[in-house]
């Protein structure tokens, strides 16, 4: 099969102008302008670009199923597949602050040894409760060793990241411990104004070269830049500008959840063009997106829950129900690259770092199933063709055609 199109890698660079696959879904090659004007047939399939597949690395669920509520094989899997269908060919499945994850954790690992998600991120429960957003304020605590250790080895090396406010008493400890067990932190729901998080963004940055973690990806984290954190002042700059000069610096990449709502799309374009390029000298940006979605995302407005709170998605936005209090997301990444394609202030280069590079990165999840960063010959391909109106019109995981139907 001739998929043809402008090509773009997992690094946003123009690399072609179609690619042919095998039976089995390897790429065969990149074709030049020449070669994709010459194609013709049966075989040869037409988009406005090819991409390899997003990579989402906070995402709560989709498909009307949220992983810390619903858990049942066939919940996990619906909710998995909704952000395939949509592109997103690798995922982490994240929690949200519980009394005891233990159950969750151990019906997510099964679908990370099938590969059919890149790992596990733990959002809470050592964060700020004055910071919790929609987390359980009843089951935010302070860092408890042992019990830290008892999920890491019910995780089995795949908890990747785990959310920490810096100033939480024991952050320090936790951060190490992720550390060996092949995690990493991920700085946020905090009430701090910025001093505990630069001592802990520094400490972590040297101590992750004691355990091997600064080759190839961020020996650190950023959950949802902006959001449930400490706010910016001309005054007291508090935490964020401590995370956005981080990320400058290539001692973290942050999140951002570029839907729309929970970061003002200026605001979201000013800081991927700040932090473009920053994280290595391989053209990864400092900033990536992701979803934070919970169970709404590929649902229709209504009511949902996330880690036994009720939350109602109105106006294209997901609440905590009957507030104001923004409660994740409700969209998938190819609807946020449809949206800043759409304004046009980003380059589809951009984007693209931002959705596939960038994620992989941050977590160092290279060889994950699902994942393409370069398309290279006899490599399966996981690949999106586009739409001129940006929204995918063929996904192929892992050399295979995903079927809507």
């Amino acid at each position: 099969m001739i998929y043809l199109g402008r090509v773009l890698d997992g690094y946003g660079r123009d690399v072609g102008h179609g690619i042919e696959l095998d039976a089995s879904g390897a790429m065969v090659r990149l074709l030049s302008n020449s070669e994709a004007q010459a194609a013709s047939g049966d075989e040869v399939r037409r988009a406005h670009l090819i991409t390899p597949g997003l990579v989402d690395i906070h995402c709560h669920g989709g498909g009307g199923f949220a992983f810390p509520d619903n858990y049942k094989p066939e919940q996990i899997a619906a909710a998995i597949r909704t952000h395939q269908l949509a592109g997103t060919t690798a995922m982490f499945a994240s929690l949200v602050s519980l009394a005891d994850p233990s159950p969750q954790l151990e019906a997510l690992i099964a679908f990370c040894e099938d590969g059919q998600l890149a790992g596990i991120h733990m959002e809470g429960p050592y964060v700020s409760r004055q910071k919790c957003g929609a987390q359980n304020p009843a089951v935010v605590r302070d860092v408890d060793e042992e019990e830290l250790r008892g999920w890491l080895k019910i995780g089995r090396g795949w908890i990747k990241t785990m959310t920490i406010a810096p100033e939480a008493p024991g952050a320090r400890r936790a951060a190490e411990l992720l550390l060996e067990h092949g995690g990493k932190p991920s700085w946020g729901h905090s009430h701090d104004d910025g001093t505990a998080t630069r001592q802990e963004l520094d400490y972590t940055y040297e101590a992750a070269e004691k355990y091997n973690r600064v080759v190839g990806q961020a020996t650190q984290t950023v959950t949802h830049l902006f959001n449930a954190m400490t706010g910016f002042s001309h005054r007291a700059p508090g935490p964020i500008r401590v995370y956005i000069q981080a990320a400058k610096a290539g001692k973290a990449s942050a999140e951002l959840i570029a839907d729309g709502y929970h970061v003002h799309p200026d605001l979201v374009e000013d800081i991927v063009g700040y932090l473009d390029g920053a994280a290595s000298q391989l053209g990864i940006p400092g900033a990536f997106f992701v979803t934070d979605s919970l169970a709404a995302a590929g649902m229709p407005e209504g009511k949902y829950t996330l880690g036994g709170l009720p939350v109602e998605v109105r106006t294209g936005a997901c609440y905590l129900e009957g507030t104001q209090t923004l409660a994740g997301g409700a969209t998938t990444l190819a609807d946020q690259i449809a949206l800043f394609a759409k304004r046009g202030k980003l380059t589809l280069g951009q984007l693209v770092r931002a959705t596939v590079a960038g994620p992989v990165y941050a977590a160092g999840i290279w060889d994950a199933q699902g994942v393409t960063v370069e398309f290279k010959p006899g490599e399966p391909v996981n690949l999106v063709a586009w739409g001129e109106n940006m929204t995918p019109t063929w996904v192929i995981r892992e050399g295979g055609e995903l079927n809507r139907g």
